[in-house]
Order: C-alpha cells, then structure tokens, then sequence
C-alpha cells in the first residue's frame, strides 16, 4: 500500500474522523508532508472556523528520528485547525510519541483504545463545558467540500 490518509464528517456527532494508511515519518521531510496534506484535508472542513477531530493513528508510524519535529506540527496543526482532538488506535512507538510530544508540547493527548471510546470522551467534554455555560463551538461545522 502507499501513503494515504483520508478524512470523514461524521454529521450524527458533528466531528471529522481522519484515517491514515502507511504514513511512515522517518524524517523531517516526512513530518513537512503529513503537515500539508492534514493541512489540506482539514481545511475543507474547517472553513473559517474549527472541528472536533478524532485520529485514528492505525497506519500512523512515527519512527523515533522524526519525533521530535512530529510534536511541534503536530501542536501547530491541531492549534489552527481543532477545538479539540482525540485519537484512537496505533503502534506503541506512535501512541509513545503523541504522548511525550503532548506532554512537551502543551499539546491535549486524549488516547483511547477505540473510535467509541474517543468519540465518548469528545461528547462528554462537550457536554461538561455545556453545563458549565460554554459553548463546545467556537465556529461550528461549515460543511464537508471533500
């Protein structure tokens, strides 16, 4: 299989899900690449404002040599892009690197083991800052142009 990533507005829950097959950073070069393409892929969807991503990082490797890189777009992208992120799934190396660079880079890490888990997790957050008075939404959802 070659690189691909993919990404899914889910309506029900208001919430883009992105897939990922053989996304392999080895390097920084790598990193750069997966930055762009999520880039393109999320603005569709985010429009002149953001979405509640869940990332499924099965077909997500982060080897240990772009780590490092890999947490400092990571934050950036999620930053621009999301009003929250959870992710699911992935290799141990991966799950080590979303972990170590969240925690680094002030970045939320919010790992579960499975897409209900992670969407559960999303939907309660909303509804605790509902209960508090906040709005979930800080632009909602514009449309799917994928």
């Amino acid at each position: 299989m070659a690189w691909n990533m993919s990404f899914e507005y889910d309506a029900e829950n208001d919430v883009v899900t992105a897939y990922f097959t053989d996304c392999v950073l080895v390097n920084e070069e790598d990193v750069l690449r997966w930055r762009r393409e999520v880039e393109a892929h999320l603005a569709r969807y985010a429009g002149s404002g953001k979405v509640d991503l869940l990332i499924n990082l099965d077909g997500l490797v982060v080897k240990f040599t772009a780590g490092r890189v890999f947490g400092k777009e990571r934050r950036e992208v999620l930053e621009r892009f999301t009003h929250r992120s959870y992710r699911f799934g992935g290799d141990d190396m991966t799950q080590m690197f979303v972990l170590t660079s969240g925690a680094i880079n002030g970045a939320a890490v919010n790992h579960y083991a499975t897409r209900d888990a992670a969407l559960a997790a999303l939907k309660a957050e909303r509804e605790a800052l509902r209960q508090r008075g906040s709005s979930p939404f800080g632009g909602g959802f514009v449309g799917s142009k994928a």
